[in-house]
């Protein structure tokens, strides 16, 4: 079924308590296989019913102005709390039940493991806090995807400014920069505002749950199974060892092909003198591309790209009143990938449909298990599965950006450096940030600016205060929406680099490791796929150590 063709109804609240309560009273008399297997159907029916809030949750991203939509989001915004805690009283009872060793052995170490986890990190005194948090995320939401920026006498959505920030023209990309700092100024306040309740609130959270700060809250929701916040922060400091000399080196290298004298962050976005490489085709034509490049790949992506494209499963056309960014998501009823994103004309549009088409990927592979628990990943682990993507198509980028798909290559590697840093930068502020609930919204900012140049020494930002003062933050949506995900990034890209050098060796060998590795997601811990995919884990000590001079 085509996605405009998805019927949506709403899903009340009470639709799930029912359905939650005819569990729970089944798991108390439970005593045979047929019992736990009835309430294991029941439970798979209320998730495929929860389609419902996916489609609402996509449908409000496409237009954040929908009346409709936005309403409907804001009554799941307020009821989601309470289905989580709802969740976690049935996984009690399940728990407490005759057939608990039956219902643990039939999910898995990893699936009870997570199960413990959503225990850990709520109950009814948080219910008011998350529904507080909800509103406050979609405070920034609103703000963000309705910003404008005056450009050449004219006031456009930010999100369409990416062509100008890339020309290359080096002044049109020091005044587009410019330009979209002093909208995120004309925001900053209500920003800070918003973020300063968020903190707290996430504190107070913690508190409630017994947590020293949120930092530990967090790795519970997290779902941190298998290592702990000592080993990322082991892994943060040998980004900074082994990775900013390589990053300061690129930049030499990047300073000579621009024939610069000196950089400045208005010359990030661009790396060849002659501009980025670029798609040959519009919208509709990258979508095409897209189905080639996954066709070309593998019988199992040529399969998923076939039905994806017929579904019509994805919105990636830029518009008015559009949220920003990208991401996929499951349609459990109908056993489909979503894939949303923002088309703007420039190397992204390649970028975000291998990313997002390793989730979406994954996610078509597992869309008949049999126990509904075993589809759910942690994020480090979906990461992976995208950032590896990201590899495995690079081979085929000809087809985006012909004679130049060995530039896009390049630009791909340099910005793997880029992204590792980026991430371990996000998630050391945050860190300190949650460790420092009453840290002041001033103190915020000169955190981040020292953080900048711990991790990007030398970045010099010339007249752009917003970003001079370090504000930059400020743009980052897991900042506000979903804190600590930056840094499964960071450890994905470690696991993608590993796949791209195994390809150079064996194609084939890297290929059917990355299916094992997709398919026993949801199973396994994160460090035990890594273990049994045969890769190097980033927590391993000199997992970065000459990384990029191998890849």
């Amino acid at each position: 079924m085509k996605f405009c063709d998805m019927p949506y109804e709403r899903l009340t609240l009470e639709e799930i308590q029912a359905a939650y309560a005819e569990m729970e009273h089944l798991a108390e008399c439970a005593e045979t296989e047929a019992d736990l297997k009835k309430i294991m159907e029941l439970n798979h029916r209320l998730k495929e019913a929860m389609t419902a809030m996916e489609l609402c949750y996509i449908r409000h991203q496409m237009n954040v102005n929908d009346a409709f939509y936005a309403g409907e989001q804001n009554y799941y915004d307020e009821i989601n709390p309470r289905i989580c805690e709802l969740s976690n009283h049935f996984t009690e009872k399940m728990l407490a039940s005759p057939v608990a060793d039956a219902y643990k052995k039939m999910i898995g170490p990893q699936a009870a493991a997570m199960l413990e986890c959503d225990r850990k990190g709520i109950n009814g005194e948080v219910v008011s806090l998350m529904q507080e948090e909800n509103s406050l995320t979609e405070q920034y939401r609103k703000l963000v995807s309705n910003a404008t920026v005056l450009w050449e006498g004219e006031k456009i959505n930010r999100a369409l400014m990416s062509p100008y920030v890339q020309s290359t023209d080096r002044e049109t990309r020091r005044k587009a920069t410019l330009a979209i700092s002093a909208s995120w100024e004309e925001q900053r306040e209500e920003i800070e505002e918003i973020y300063d309740r968020l903190v707290k609130n996430r504190d107070s959270q913690a508190s409630a749950l017994g947590y020293e700060n949120f930092v530990d809250l967090s790795y519970v929701r997290m779902y941190r199974i298998g290592y702990d916040k000592k080993q990322v922060e082991r892994f943060r400091e040998e980004a900074k060892r082994e990775l900013v000399p390589v990053y300061v080196r690129m930049q030499e290298e990047k300073r000579k092909r621009l024939q610069q004298e000196h950089l400045y962050s208005y010359d990030n976005a661009i790396n060849f003198l002659e501009g980025n490489p670029v798609p040959n085709g519009d919208t509709k034509r990258c979508m095409e591309y897209a189905r080639e490049v996954f066709t070309k790949l593998s019988p199992e992506t040529a399969e998923f790209i076939g039905k994806f494209m017929e579904d019509e499963v994805y919105d990636v056309e830029m518009r008015d009143g559009k949220a920003g960014g990208g991401f996929m998501t499951m349609l459990p009823k109908y056993k489909m990938p979503f894939i949303f994103a923002n088309f703007d004309g420039t190397t992204e549009n390649a970028y975000v449909m291998a990313h997002e088409g390793g989730h979406a990927f994954q996610g078509y592979l597992k869309r008949n298990a049999e126990i509904s628990e075993h589809s759910q990943v942690t994020s480090e682990v979906a990461e992976s599965h995208a950032m590896a993507m990201e590899f495995f198509v690079l081979p085929y980028m000809d087809t985006y950006f012909g004679e130049r798909a060995g530039d896009y290559v390049t630009m791909h590697l340099e910005g793997a450096v880029n992204r590792i840093l980026y991430q371990c930068e996000q998630d050391e502020f945050q860190q300190l940030v949650y460790e420092n609930p009453g840290m002041s919204k001033e103190e915020r900012n000169r955190l981040w600016k020292k953080l900048e140049q711990d991790y990007f020494p030398g970045r010099d930002h010339g007249e752009n205060e917003n970003l001079r003062e370090g504000r930059a933050w400020q743009r980052i949506p897991h900042t506000f929406y979903w804190p600590f995900y930056a840094i499964d990034y960071g450890l994905a890209q470690v696991i993608a680099l590993e796949y791209w050098k195994m390809r150079k060796k064996d194609s084939q060998a890297a290929w059917q490791s990355y299916l094992w590795f997709c398919e026993n997601s949801g199973m396994m811990s994160f460090p035990e796929l890594v273990k049994g995919a045969k890769l190097k884990s980033p927590f391993e000590e000199g997992a970065l150590c000459g990384l990029f001079e191998e890849a």
